[in-house]
């Protein structure tokens, strides 16, 4: 898998091919926007390898 830095420098490569201005708002951007892509696709993975829930009814206490 590719690290979060590599894709940040890729993506900020690509703006400036497309001639966008590299400010502070953009980096943020960039850097917030990479950062949540890894966050949600490490929780998918979690969710896809967790054991499947089987629900009990609860016992009768006496």
């Amino acid at each position: 898998m590719i690290d979060r830095q590599t894709l940040e420098m890729t993506m900020l490569q690509i703006a400036r091919q497309n001639g966008e201005p590299l400010d502070r708002h953009t980096l943020y951007t960039i850097r917030t926007g990479i950062a949540q892509a890894l966050q949600a696709k490490e929780r998918h993975r979690q969710r896809m390898n967790a054991p499947e829930y089987q629900w009990r009814k609860p016992e009768i206490k006496r």
